[in-house]
């Protein structure tokens, strides 16, 4: 994928996908192994069910990373409602392009090309609240909501619980009022496979009861997971997406403060920003400043510092 110089769209693409068939093998692997570990071939019981391939094949493309040997189907698939949604996530995708080409690329696009003021990052930061906030909106509702739909749709698969929303506007991850109650309901889908697999697992086996080395694995493994995505998407390391997934996450649902709506979407918003704007000025460093002579600095030291101390100079 390096080697091959894709553009960052294709390489987020390919790498959360790299990352859904390693969750989704991982959860098939895990739901079925107990089957064979308490079944004994000279006992009375009955062997285990074993899952067909056809219960696999439809496991990697329904929209859950919860292995089942059956799920809630529908009646029929409704293709119009298919060819709707597939349609507004081809308009979502175009308006995802405007943002970035409106609101961010003529603020990032001459970074590095003059040397900046101390305060210029706290600036930018407060600058880019109203894209970040956008994209995270579009993201949701591109992925969770349209994409995962038309997915499901098609493979009759009934269970649409993919971000909490209610009638009763209670448990909206929009109306969160703590870090841990939009943890659970923004994403029910990865939520699910972390809670399941990741968190009880720790929890009730490798470290029986203890909760908070538990859930600092949870948050551990979702940072590493998140730069994954971005560090070879971007093609260089700045371990922010770790640190607010992995860390600043972690503090916030570990102190269980219990704070106003408005609280929770300043934290989403600065957050947002701050991803933006570190992933687009290492993204335009690559293209206005030097490489570093070692590869392995290259690869792991911001190009933006060395930049800064030339342009100083």
């Amino acid at each position: 994928m390096v080697r091959e110089n894709l553009g960052i769209a294709c390489n987020i693409i390919i790498t959360a996908e790299q990352l859904r068939i390693i969750m989704k093998n991982h959860a098939f692997v895990r739901s079925v192994t107990p089957r064979f570990h308490s079944y004994k071939p000279h006992n009375d019981v009955l062997p285990p069910n074993v899952p067909r391939f056809s219960h696999y094949l439809y496991f990697l493309f329904v929209p859950t990373i919860i292995y089942r040997d059956e799920y809630p189907r529908t009646k029929k698939i409704r293709w119009m409602f298919v060819v709707q949604h597939f349609g507004e996530v081809v308009l979502m995708i175009f308006y995802y392009a405007f943002i970035l080409e409106r609101l961010v690329a003529p603020v990032f696009r001459t970074f590095d090309t003059w040397p900046l003021e101390s305060t210029w990052f706290i600036k930018i930061i407060i600058k880019m609240c109203f894209p970040g906030i956008l994209l995270l909106l579009n993201l949701n509702y591109l992925l969770l909501h349209m994409w995962m739909n038309a997915w499901a749709e098609m493979l009759r698969f009934a269970d649409r619980l993919f971000y909490k929303a209610s009638f009763n506007y209670t448990i909206d991850w929009w109306n969160s009022t703590s870090s841990r109650m939009w943890n659970r309901t923004w994403n029910v889908v990865v939520h699910d496979w972390i809670y399941t697999y990741l968190y009880k697992d720790m929890y009730e086996i490798v470290v029986p009861r203890n909760k908070p080395l538990a859930t600092f694995t949870a948050f551990f493994v979702s940072g590493i997971c998140h730069e994954y995505v971005v560090a070879f998407s971007f093609r260089f390391f700045y371990p922010v997406m770790f640190i607010i997934f992995g860390g600043v996450n972690y503090v916030l649902v570990q102190s269980n403060l219990s704070m106003h709506n408005i609280l929770v979407w300043m934290i989403l918003c600065f957050c947002n920003s701050i991803i933006i704007s570190t992933c687009a000025m290492g993204y335009y460093t690559s293209y206005n400043c030097l490489s570093y002579s070692n590869y392995y600095a290259d690869l792991l030291l911001p190009q933006s510092w060395s930049c800064q101390q030339q342009l100083a100079a």
